[in-house]
């Protein structure tokens, strides 16, 4: 390690540990000895000469018109620090925001430690919220299913490709890409955004059917179709949500609203094709029930 020059361009506090650091690196270990490097190491329009301790070279330092200068071009980068929320690395961001509020000797904020912690928890809280572009899962809460699609075709009404509750959540066919054309990556909000909901794994979008009837119970039938259909999610009435941003991990509602203003629902009725046997997934009207409720 070099010894570092004081140049008014770092913090005192922190120079003066790279100082000591350097000594003990090479056996300088005398307090007398390492204070006359130290003062060595600032160059003499800082007059430190009559320093004697530590904590009077750093006063000295503190002191000086450029110190202010310093400060205030720190405060000028923590204004410019701008944070980005799709960046999954938010601790390196804390740790350069927690630098620079040192540097800048910030002593408004009543605990720094505090903050950092605040700021933690919001943002992933932030990172749990459901944006268009979320890749999801819908776990059947009755049934304890997912929402599934596969290549595999309804052999009567449309013929599209079939959709069910899945036992495991293994592939692709159990994922969902929740989009909404207005909304781009902002949060969903309950009951306002239409969104429509693309499966991973066949590449089509889920739909309510309005003309055909599911193959088991004779419901309305819901397939994927290339064709885009609107939904909204709306609230289940036991989630703790204190905003109307759509979250992981909550129960929800989905509703079509382009048809017959369907709900999503399913149950433990199956319908077999070729030898496989399915969990029906249907579109009903009327009052929500149980068997409508999703966790994402």
């Amino acid at each position: 390690m070099e010894p570092v020059e004081y140049d008014e361009t770092i913090h005192p506090v922190v120079w003066l540990n790279k100082i000591k650091s350097c000594c003990y690196k090479n056996q300088i270990t005398k307090k007398e000895d390492i204070m006359e490097f130290c003062k060595s190491m600032i160059h003499p329009s800082i007059d430190v000469s009559k320093s004697s301790t530590f904590d009077e070279i750093l006063n000295i330092l503190k002191t000086d018109a450029l110190f202010a200068l310093f400060k205030y071009s720190v405060e000028e980068k923590l204004q410019n620090l701008k944070f980005d929320p799709k960046n999954k690395d938010h601790v390196q961001f804390i740790s350069i925001f927690r630098k620079y509020c040192y540097e800048a000797e910030i002593k408004k904020i009543k605990s720094l430690n505090d903050l950092i912690v605040y700021f933690n928890q919001s943002f992933l809280k932030r990172r749990k919220l459901i944006r268009s572009g979320s890749c999801i899962s819908l776990k059947h809460v009755a049934t304890g299913k997912y929402l599934t699609s596969c290549n595999m075709h309804y052999k009567t009404g449309s013929k599209g490709s079939i959709v069910f509750a899945s036992q495991t959540l293994s592939n692709l066919n159990s994922l969902w890409i929740v989009s909404d054309f207005e909304n781009e990556s902002n949060p969903i909000v309950y009951g306002k955004n239409k969104v429509y909901f693309l499966n991973k794994g066949v590449n089509e979008n889920i739909f309510i059917s309005r003309n055909y009837k599911s193959p088991s119970t004779g419901n309305w039938e819901v397939s994927c179709t290339r064709e885009i259909y609107e939904h909204l999610i709306e609230s289940d009435s036991t989630n703790n949500n204190d905003t109307y941003y759509i979250k992981s991990k909550e129960i929800i509602n989905i509703r079509d609203m382009e048809t017959n203003n369907c709900i999503l629902h399913s149950h433990e009725f199956p319908f077999t094709i070729d030898n496989e046997t399915y969990q029906e997934v249907v579109g009903h009207k009327g009052r929500v029930d149980r068997n409508d409720k999703w966790c994402i």
